[in-house]
């Protein structure tokens, strides 16, 4: 079994939980900043309301925007996709799974189905006037994309290594980060169910998986990455051995 770590509160300054990784968002929805030598990059991008905790961490730490070398989206959802056109206005590269590339370009859009279904539970009503606090409506794709394949080494800072895992959508993507031992795991793996708002164990996300099936059998791929920090779009960082979170969302 592995264990949970980090608050589940990520404040405006970025809550580290792994070394020169920092997350940020809300209770709900995750994204990160992954530190090295040679600059920044942020993982995923939350929603476009979260652009002010990127300038505040960016202050508090000593750095500018000019320091944040690239975006890296681990799939095209809108709740991931949030300021990344703010990024790519700066001149900041975003870089997608050609597969999302269509789901990224769609945006704004409205509420999926599985929303709509799930509208009566009170932990969808309150994600829903998250994401509106936080403008969600006012999401637009980056003008330009750069697009990564499975088991390329990115070249931006930290040189994540992107896994293609697909079901959740087309595109969807791990970033292992070996030297780190943490992996970026988007919405291919939670530790937060959505729809519930309940916190545990690495999980599918069940109903938010354009293909569920798929997704299930995506996991045969990260099986052999070892002991690490799994980072989550949703939930708490998780810490163990890939072969215990894969087991454990199989159930």
């Amino acid at each position: 079994m592995g264990v949970s770590s980090g608050t589940g509160d990520p404040d405006s300054v970025g809550e580290l939980v792994a070394s020169g990784v920092y997350r940020f968002g809300s209770e709900r929805i995750n994204w990160y900043v992954l530190e090295a030598e040679t600059g920044l990059t942020v993982v995923d991008a939350g929603l476009p309301g979260h652009w002010s905790q990127l300038q505040a961490w960016l202050d508090a730490q000593g750095y500018e925007l000019a320091d944040v070398a690239a975006l890296v989206l681990t799939h095209g959802d809108i709740d991931h996709v949030g300021f990344a056109s703010r990024l790519a206005k700066a001149d900041i590269p975003v870089y997608c799974h050609p597969d999302d590339l269509d789901l990224l370009e769609s945006h704004p859009q409205g509420p999926p189905g599985w929303f709509l279904a799930n509208a009566w539970r009170p932990e969808m009503i309150a994600y829903l006037i998250e994401m509106l606090r936080d403008d969600i409506r006012s999401t637009e794709p980056p003008e330009s994309v750069e697009l990564y394949e499975d088991g390329t080494t990115l070249p931006v800072p930290g040189a994540p290594e992107a896994i293609h895992a697909p079901g959740h959508t087309p595109g969807s993507c791990v970033l292992s980060v070996e030297d780190r031992d943490v992996l970026f795991a988007g919405d291919v793996l939670a530790t937060r169910n959505i729809t519930t708002g309940e916190e545990d164990d690495p999980q599918l996300l069940g109903a938010p998986d354009e293909n569920h099936e798929q997704a299930a059998a995506s996991l045969e791929r990260l099986e052999g990455l070892g002991h690490l920090t799994l980072l989550p779009g949703h939930g708490n960082p998780w810490t163990g051995r890939m072969e215990t979170a894969v087991s454990l969302a199989r159930k």
